[in-house]
């Protein structure tokens, strides 16, 4: 079994990488958020710094591409390559409006024979099933299927149904993304696909960092005084890895205001916390309440703890 960490464009760079893996363990590989194709040949540094594989040495990063265009994206693959990588992602599911309506990401899922034809430059629910024979012409490594239509962004009910009806034909490796947020939904998936043996975790390692632990070893841990003492580890040390590449407070604040949209889900009372973190101005103070958040506040129990952002009404 291989566990995935998923890119999460703002939250899974390589800051939240190197913090979650000095204090947790459990995934195999990291999948980098998005590096789009530049309109020009160059490349912004901070999108490479992001996949150096020697400032990826605990976790393994596959960088991962965005665009249409063969000859960038081969462009920018013999640059990865030159780094010393190996594979790339290529991203045909970001449902990002901004993204999508460019013909990029799931925006790029319609059109079938640009996908191909893409893909032979590179080779020198019912759309699905027509990607299928497109896919299994390439010699592709894996295919990650996160089993939602574009417009579904990341709500509602995944179409597990159509997958249902296509595994049978995917010639490749398959990585199950979606919804893992504990390790009961994973029990779930792993009966109802027996054949998969690869997993993709995003939103449910911000919501409960231990969760690829606890699917790898098979069993949940119940040591509160542990886990609310290892989450504050985690908490201070992407503190230290934002305020060393940030610098400036507002910045970091805001920064810090994202990652605790999914944080604060450790807490029972997470949405008044996070209301109450979100009205802050200034790093100490922020930094100060949440000290007494972990001394005071009861932790949530992990199974059932929806992985869902917590989004405030303006």
């Amino acid at each position: 079994m291989k566990l995935y960490l998923a890119p999460l464009q703002g939250y899974t760079e390589i800051e939240f990488r190197r913090a979650w893996s000095q204090f947790f363990n459990g995934i195999d590989v990291a999948v980098s958020p998005f590096i789009p194709l530049a309109e020009s040949f160059r490349f912004r540094g901070k999108h490479l710094q992001d996949v150096i594989p020697n400032q990826n040495t605990r976790i393994p990063v596959i960088p991962q591409v965005l665009g249409i265009d063969p000859e960038k994206f081969i462009f920018l693959a013999t640059r990865l390559e030159d780094l010393g990588h190996q594979t790339l992602n290529w991203n045909l599911g970001c449902p990002k409006k901004t993204v999508a309506r460019k013909k990029r990401g799931s925006g790029l899922l319609p059109y079938p024979e640009q996908l191909r034809k893409i893909l032979d430059e590179l080779n020198s629910p019912d759309e699905f099933f027509k990607l299928i024979e497109v896919y299994n012409d390439f010699p592709l490594d894996s295919l990650i299927i996160h089993p939602r239509i574009g417009t579904q962004m990341y709500d509602g009910e995944m179409h597990l149904k159509a997958l249902d009806q296509t595994i049978g034909q995917i010639k490749h490796k398959i990585v199950f993304s979606g919804d893992i947020s504990d390790y009961k939904t994973y029990e779930s998936l792993k009966t109802r696909y027996p054949q998969i043996d690869d997993w993709m975790l995003g939103r449910g390692v911000l919501t409960n960092p231990f969760l690829p632990k606890w699917i790898r070893a098979g069993k949940i841990e119940n040591n509160e005084g542990q886990i609310r003492q290892t989450l504050y580890h985690l908490h201070e040390e992407l503190f230290c890895e934002i305020r060393d590449k940030i610098k400036r407070e507002r910045p970091i604040l805001n920064k810090m205001k994202d990652f605790w949209s999914y944080f604060a889900r450790w807490f029972k009372n997470d949405e008044a916390i996070f209301s109450t973190l979100a009205r802050m101005d200034n790093i100490d103070d922020f930094m100060e309440y949440l000290k007494k958040v972990f001394n005071e506040h009861p932790l949530s129990q992990a199974e059932g703890r929806t992985n869902r952002q917590i989004k405030l009404n303006k």
